[in-house]
């Protein structure tokens, strides 16, 4: 009797496999967080926000706003900026000029974000299938993202709340949607709503302003 062997299986077919597994289930997907909480500001106080980001930013003004605060949204500080000449990168690295600008401003709290969106291209072999009728290589394309925010006591220039949120494994795809998602975590472990480490995630995220 004739045993027939195996063929081993292409590599690129392994990859694809992971990929269509991991965007189609829901719950594969999850955020890690860290964060601190020392003081958060008073009800009603005037927060600035600060950033590169639209979509962080913007995730940042809303869900402040849902919760009752003042905020003051990055186009008045760049606004600020602009008329003193004063240039900024819109992120970490404008802290102080983001704190001397939202003093000007009357704020209580300035928070100062940054994200990061990266793509990575992974070329592995393939065969000659169907598909690939001629062999050579095939790029596979993997996301990852991350979001960190610090927030400041205005009066004092005392770092008073931080938080991050990040996917530890590479995704199939990412974009805005998963940087709102991000932002919101990042946000809920800074106030303390949420602890700090591994969090289920889903692109309706609830906690993200208008979901």
């Amino acid at each position: 009797m004739i045993i027939g062997s195996r063929r081993p299986v292409p590599f690129f077919l392994i990859v694809l496999l992971g990929v269509l597994l991991t965007s189609c289930s829901p719950t594969s997907h999850y955020v890690v967080t860290e964060g601190s909480t020392k003081r958060l500001p008073p009800k009603n106080a005037r927060v600035a926000v600060w950033g590169l980001r639209p979509v962080v930013t913007s995730t940042v003004t809303e869900w402040l706003r849902e919760r009752g605060y003042a905020v003051i949204e990055p186009a008045e500080l760049q606004r600020l900026f602009d008329q003193q000449n004063v240039r900024v990168a819109r992120s970490f690295a404008d802290e102080q000029q983001a704190l001397r600008a939202a003093k000007e401003l009357k704020a209580e709290l300035v928070i100062v974000t940054q994200s990061a969106l990266g793509t990575t291209v992974v070329d592995s072999t393939a065969t000659t299938t169907a598909a690939t009728p001629f062999p050579g290589t095939v790029p596979t394309t993997f996301s990852s993202a991350s979001v960190a925010l610090r927030g400041f006591e205005v009066a004092s220039g005392e770092l008073v709340l931080s938080g991050t949120a990040k996917y530890p494994q590479q995704l199939a795809a990412a974009g805005q949607a998963t940087l709102a998602v991000l932002t919101c975590k990042a946000l809920e472990t800074a106030w303390g709503v949420t602890p700090a480490g591994e969090q289920a995630s889903s692109p309706d995220e609830p906690c993200v302003p208008g979901n």
